[in-house]
Order: structure tokens, then sequence, then C-alpha cells
């Protein structure tokens, strides 16, 4: 007796913001610019580079390679048509990624990339290149303008079995681009320090602003410390998520420390990384 296939796509939204970038600048026409390789994982389908910051004055024009890589350890695996496409993105407030129809955030370089192929046979054991030319309007506004290229499996080219149930694993992978305009400027503020306790440890929430309109990477850590002053717990230095121009951003930190029943305080410094200096915000955190 034959059942009908139960099929799950998964979408694998390969965004690594924190990712070599590929940087450039164009003040006038210039050669291709040299990726930055990403090591992909050992089977798959890996995008490079994932990050193209380019900085260039209006009216300029440059020409970037985006490489797809197919590794497979399978001495079976077979090709794939990959088919590519324009997204716009933002951050979220909370720090999710999203992905809108090309030409709808008021930010928007969709309209300035030009790709070539749209449409490609990949192979394993090969890479394949994306030749990606950006062109500036001349009347372009300073600050970060944001487009993401989209490189994913055409479905029909997913192999269903119809005897049997399956999973089909359809990979969906972005190289996501900031193109710089000049005069960029950062500002980073730190607008709200909040912090709880439960079992699991405490999160610490800072509200980050960024009031420029070039994005900001800043580095911070954060210390709980007890009602004598003594560290009890503490987040090492690291990068947060980027701050893009204009934005917002509250993204929860996480400490694995259970704490005892009393009274602390939460110290968060943070560089933003825009030429000022160090920012420190403290808040208390009662533990019943």
């Amino acid at each position: 007796m034959n059942h009908r296939a139960n099929t799950t796509t998964l979408l694998l939204l390969l965004l690594l913001l924190a990712s070599s970038a590929s940087a450039a600048r164009a003040q006038a026409p210039q050669a291709p610019a040299a990726p930055v390789q990403t090591e992909p994982s050992a089977d798959g389908i890996a995008l490079a580079p994932a990050r193209v910051e380019l900085e260039m004055q209006p009216g300029a024009e440059t020409t970037v390679v985006v490489n797809l890589d197919y590794r497979s350890s399978n001495a079976a695996a077979q090709s794939a048509r990959i088919v590519a496409s324009l997204n716009d993105w933002n951050i979220t407030r909370d720090g999710q990624v999203e992905f809108y129809r090309a030409g709808t955030q008021p930010n928007s370089a969709s309209a300035w990339l030009i790709y070539s192929p749209a449409e490609t046979t990949v192979e394993p054991g090969k890479t394949h290149s994306i030749r990606v030319t950006v062109t500036v309007p001349k009347d372009a506004a300073p600050g970060d303008h944001l487009a993401a290229l989209v490189v994913e499996q055409r479905p029909d080219t997913l192999k269903f079995a119809q005897a049997r149930r399956q999973m089909v694993v359809r990979y969906r992978m972005a190289c996501v681009f900031y193109i710089k305009v000049p005069q960029l400027t950062r500002r980073g503020s730190l607008e709200n320090l909040q912090a709880s306790a439960d079992a699991s440890g405490v999160t610490v929430v800072p509200t980050l602003k960024n009031g420029g309109n070039s994005v900001l990477r800043p580095v911070s850590s954060a210390k709980v410390l007890d009602a004598s002053g003594r560290t009890v717990a503490e987040l090492p230095e690291g990068e947060s998520l980027p701050v893009l121009g204009g934005a917002e951003l509250s993204q929860k930190l996480h400490i694995e420390k259970q704490l005892a029943p009393g009274a602390y305080s939460v110290r968060y410094r943070i560089d933003f990384q825009d030429g000022s200096r160090m920012t420190e915000g403290v808040t208390d955190l009662v533990v019943k």
C-alpha cells in the first residue's frame, strides 16, 4: 500500500553577521574586490563572504564576487540547481534578523545591485562565483544602505520519494551588503539597563541606541557584585550584535550562575567603538 510522502522543508538561513567581512573602499570604478573566504562545513553549500561592506561615494561603481562552495563527503552527491534573488533586511529591536521584499525598506540598496548569474547548477567539489555590481546613485543620502543576496535551492530540484516518509532540507543562504555613503556618523548610547535572576542564572538586558547613520559593533562586558562589592558572576568582554544606524537594540545577555537570595548590583560596561569613552551602567538586582 502506497502512502503519500510527508515532506517537511527546512529552511536553513545561514546569515553570519559576525563572520569575516569583505571590506573595500570605492571612490571610483575599480576591479572586482577579492572576497574573504569562510571555511564551509564538511558537507553542504557554503556562501562566502557572508558580509560585504563597501564605502562608496555617490555615483561610484564597483564589483565584488560571492562564492558558492559545494562540499560533500558522499561520492554519490548530485549537482543542485540554485537561484539567487535580492532582499532588504534589518535587525529588529530584540536582535532578530528579518528579510523583506526588495525595495520596501527606507534604507534599501537592493536597486543598486545587479548580479550574475541569477541561476546556476552547482557541482560537488567545485566553487561557483556570483558577480555583484554595485552602482550608487549620484543623489544617494549619507549613511548605510542595506541589501542581501539570497541564494536558495530550486524547489523543483528536490527529490521526493512518493512511498515513504521523509525530510527534505532546502538550503537558503544570504550574503548581506552594507553600502556606506559618506558622511558617516556613529553615536552610541546606553538608554536603559535591566537585570533579573531565576534558577538558570542572571539575565541582563541593556538597551543600546545608535544616533548616527552607520552601523556600530560594540564590545561589552557585565559583572554581578554582592553587597560587599565582590564579583560573584560575570560575562567576559565580547562583541554584541550590530546596532544599525538610527536603531535601538535590546539584546538579552545570560550569565549561567544561580545566585543565593540577597541584594546585588549589575555593572555593565560597553565600548561603542565610535571614538567616545567607555560607557558604564549600574542597576540593582534583588534575589528572593
